[in-house]
């Protein structure tokens, strides 16, 4: 399997299949399918501003888009990006590299594919800094991920690692 391939087509199924999709929160679903679903994408996430951040994804975006399958333009609001597929955009030889992984694709989106931005980026890092630090107990990666996100209030932080332990992506408190 070509990995730039599966790439290629796992970032236009989860645009296609996701409504309102932005930059962040494309980067999020991405994180959460390779990360928590094991889909071997080979991005390397980084902790950014935003929570994991992997550099490669942008430039597949930016293929996406200039081979004229996908459309990147500022949001309405003023605050990021919107994109949107090009359903006049012919077929690339790399559609169909994803369908191994149709059914981890799903489970994402039905997971995270509603969630707010301002969630994602929380859930994402709070799954980023577990996994940064292995041994952490949960009371430790809900402190070092308040300290990471000031902006997010101690309940809050809990409500969504208290979601993600239901989704069985954190170990439990």
């Amino acid at each position: 399997m070509d990995i730039q391939d599966l790439r290629l087509d796992t970032v236009h199924r989860l645009i296609r299949d996701t409504p309102r999709m932005g930059k962040t929160k494309l980067q999020k679903l991405a994180y959460f399918l390779q990360e928590s679903e094991r889909v071997p994408l080979g991005y390397r996430f980084k902790m950014h501003h935003y929570g994991p951040y992997a550099e490669a994804l942008e430039t597949d975006l930016a293929r996406l888009r200039l081979a004229g399958q996908v459309h990147v333009t500022p949001d309405s609001s003023g605050y990021g990006f919107q994109i949107t597929i090009d359903d006049s955009a012919p077929d690339e030889e790399w559609r169909g590299s994803v369908a191994p992984f149709n059914t981890k694709v799903t489970q994402i989106l039905e997971d995270f594919g509603q969630w707010q931005i301002a969630k994602l980026e929380l859930a994402a890092t709070i799954h980023f800094v577990e996994r940064l630090l292995r041994n952490a107990t949960p009371t430790e990666v809900i402190e070092k991920t308040m300290a990471l996100k000031p902006k997010f209030g101690e309940g809050y932080v809990i409500s969504v690692y208290d979601e993600l332990v239901h989704l069985g992506m954190v170990r439990p408190r």
